[in-house]
């Protein structure tokens, strides 16, 4: 959605930068730089069949708000054993695999409630999150469209996959008073917290977006996305230290959060730490290879140091996940220009433009 490198160099411009949604879903600034990787937690409209089973449900909703993942997947499960389509249950545990950095499933539970419900606004809005974090903008924009055209209740569930929505699509004050509304029926949700205090911070509102980052960290002082989010802001404001300081207390809380690691690599390349910033990267791949912003900045990375034909590979590889990607046209071009491939660059434009 947002550039994802715009950094002026011998070798071309990049835009390094991206957004999250994580912890259960909450929208991330994923790049110190510029573009932005959500993750926004999402509640789901009840539809368990028993008491029994909401305050499972509600338990392991607690347990992924504080942190403690593991547990919270135990009791999503424990619900699931006895009712495997039940779709709140489902989506919790969805939410809790994402925090792991495990995308790919996280996606499969959510096509999973989408085969059960179709118009389920938490499942649409949660995986229209995951494909734009990893940077597949194009495909993720049709499930927040979809989103907004169902007409469901205004309570804070909903405000938050409205929110979530709005902001994908870049409309950031809608996200805002979304959030806001989501807030007010939940004051204490680390989600809903996390999520305003991103579309603060790409708002330019950054000081303010910082109070709710720290907000987040009382309630749950091991939320890794919190940390995150304060780190996009604080960098935003000109202290890259801390903001370095911030990400690397993130990754001590959550390895595996691969926005976290894609952002400490895409800010080692704002630094031309380039062996630093393919480090990070791969350690995102590693756990999610199709990330799509991971192959990106390992792609730019390549290209910098002179590595122009495996650059190239990684922004085929990006592409195919998002063929529109602007970042990964761009990359793949001065790559194939400076191996001397004028002709294949030439078509590419045309057909970009066209």
């Amino acid at each position: 959605m947002i550039k994802l490198f715009q950094t002026s160099s011998s070798f071309g411009v990049y835009i390094i930068g991206f957004v999250i949604l994580v912890g259960s879903l909450v929208f991330f600034t994923n790049s110190i730089h510029g573009s932005f990787i959500f993750a926004i937690v999402l509640g789901q409209e009840v539809n368990t069949t028993n008491s029994y089973s909401t305050g499972l449900i509600d338990q392991g909703k607690y347990l992924d708000n504080v942190g403690n993942y593991t547990e919270a997947i135990k009791y999503f499960n424990m619900v699931l054993a006895e009712e495997p389509n039940n779709t709140e249950a489902l989506h919790g545990k969805g939410l809790t695999i994402d925090n792991f950095g495990n995308h790919t499933q996280a996606v499969d539970i959510y096509d999973e409630i989408l085969a059960i419900d179709p118009e389920n606004m938490d499942a649409l809005a949660s995986k229209g999150v995951i494909l734009y974090n990893t940077g597949n903008h194009t495909e993720a924009v049709k499930y927040f469209k979809k989103v907004l055209t169902l007409n469901h209740s205004t309570s804070n569930r909903s405000m938050f996959d409205k929110g979530v929505s709005y902001y994908g699509l870049k409309n950031y004050e809608n996200a805002i008073n979304s959030f806001e509304k989501a807030l007010k029926s939940d004051p204490n949700n680390t989600l809903a917290l996390n999520n305003l205090g991103f579309a603060l911070d790409i708002s330019g509102n950054h000081t303010e977006a910082v109070k709710y980052f720290d907000l987040a960290t009382l309630i749950n002082p091991h939320n890794a996305n919190a940390y995150y989010g304060k780190a996009l802001a604080v960098d935003h404001l000109g202290n890259q230290t801390d903001a370095l300081m911030l990400i690397d207390k993130s990754l001590s809380i959550n390895p595996n959060n691969t926005f976290a690691l894609t952002g400490k690599a895409d800010y080692l390349y704002e630094l031309r730490n380039f062996t630093g910033a393919m480090i990070y990267a791969d350690k995102t791949l590693q756990i999610d290879p199709g990330n799509t912003n991971a192959l990106i900045v390992k792609g730019y990375s390549l290209g910098i140091s002179g590595n122009h034909t495996d650059a190239v590979k990684y922004f085929n590889q990006a592409l195919k996940n998002d063929p529109k990607n602007t970042d990964a046209l761009y990359g793949k071009r001065i790559n194939l220009n400076e191996l001397g491939n004028h002709t294949e660059v030439v078509k590419q434009v045309k057909n970009q433009y066209q």
